[in-house]
């Protein structure tokens, strides 16, 4: 039998703000396996709903 420990890094964006990487939305992102989160950073929840309205625009 091989016991391995894994460690998961966990972001958890401050109130009033959504983390992102310019792709993928979250409040709370796990981090992939050699994933360091240098790619991710808050914007404002204002500047959230922004951007899912111009998205939606683009869609339709």
């Amino acid at each position: 039998m091989q016991k391995e420990t894994i460690t998961r890094i966990k972001l958890t964006a401050s109130e009033g703000h959504i983390l992102t990487n310019g792709e993928n939305y979250g409040r709370v992102v796990y981090l992939a396996s050699g994933d360091e989160g240098e790619k991710w950073y808050e914007i404002t929840e204002e500047e959230y709903e922004e951007k899912m309205k111009e998205e939606e625009a683009i869609d339709q």
